[in-house]
């Protein structure tokens, strides 16, 4: 644990850690209160009644959840999303029929975007059995300082009794990024000597949108200790854009240039390995190169940071 002991996170796990580790925080007693209360934001950060629209629309026909957890951010806890989001994670017994994307879809149907304060939602989907055998700093930040938003039994439900092994997350989650990491910078050396040398469109398309698939895992690892189950640049990004706002900007389409990265680096891993006609102008490819780079260094940057926080905690 840091030794700082006028760090958020540390005043936050002194806190929880003296609850009962089967209880529900709503049942906590006064002095617990308080110390949650200390490491709460001076002013609550998003609107309860907000929060609990959507915690009705996910538990009445969408899951089936034994608990949700919202955490990060806007409960003052370890920032996950660097935007103003709900991380939520929910966690349920079987793997349910509507998976993260189609929950979403309902969500913004039922909670429509420009009703909400925060306009932002993450849902990550687990099982019961996946919290239970797994201890990643995703895991706990979530566990330790998350806000109980809904609790089926208070039994399966339980807070963190000590931190986990954070000089062995920190050396998978080093590893997996310099593993990650080359692949993308490889790919996009290779890229631009296809587009600068050989003038290789097809090659320079094909290798940045592999690259660029990279460094989403790359990211994705960092921060939940686990491998990203698509390899689609347009999910992968849906799935990670708030972790940076700087990412967002990144690949923020130019509607009047009639440039939409996202779904071109999609095409290109479809199409230019294979496709018989397979064409882009160099211009246009030059500005998805760019952005693919500049997403490279905004990545490397937001991971370097993560790997310090686990550094700093394994200490």
């Amino acid at each position: 644990m840091p030794h700082d002991k006028d760090s958020p996170y540390y005043v936050k796990f002194l806190a929880i850690n003296h609850m009962e580790t089967n209880q529900n925080p709503v049942q906590e007693n006064p002095a617990q209160r308080i110390a949650l209360e200390l490491a709460q934001p001076a002013e609550r950060l998003y609107d309860p009644a907000e929060a609990a629209r959507i915690v009705h629309c996910l538990t009445n026909g969408c899951l089936d959840p034994e608990y949700i957890l919202l955490f990060g951010k806007l409960v003052g806890g370890t920032p996950h999303s660097d935007a103003m989001a709900y991380d939520l994670l929910i966690v349920v017994r079987e793997t349910p029929e509507y998976d993260w994307i189609q929950t979403k879809r309902i969500l913004r149907y039922k909670v429509p975007i420009k009703r909400r304060e925060v306009i932002y939602i993450n849902l990550y989907i687990v099982t019961l059995s996946y919290v239970e055998s797994n201890k990643t700093p995703f895991l706990f930040f979530a566990h330790a300082e998350g806000e109980l938003l809904y609790c089926r039994n208070s039994y399966h439900f339980q807070r963190p009794k000590h931190p986990i092994d954070f000089a062995k997350a920190y050396a998978d989650a080093k590893f997996h990024f310099d593993t990650f990491r080359t692949q993308g910078n490889e790919l996009l050396e290779q890229a631009q000597d296809a587009f600068s040398e050989s003038r290789n469109m097809r090659l320079a398309a094909q290798f940045s949108a592999q690259a660029m698939v990279y460094f989403y895992h790359t990211l994705y690892y960092v921060y939940h200790g686990q491998e990203f189950d698509s390899h689609d640049p347009v999910i992968m990004h849906d799935r990670m854009r708030t972790l940076s706002t700087k990412l967002m900007l990144a690949f923020d389409d130019t509607h009047l240039e009639n440039v939409f990265t996202l779904p071109r680096l999609k095409s290109f891993l479809q199409k230019s390995p294979y496709g018989i006609r397979f064409d882009i102008a160099s211009r246009e490819l030059d500005i998805h190169m760019e952005r693919v780079r500049k997403a490279a260094g905004i990545i490397e940057n937001y991971c370097g940071l993560r790997l310090e926080l686990y550094k700093e905690l394994s200490a």
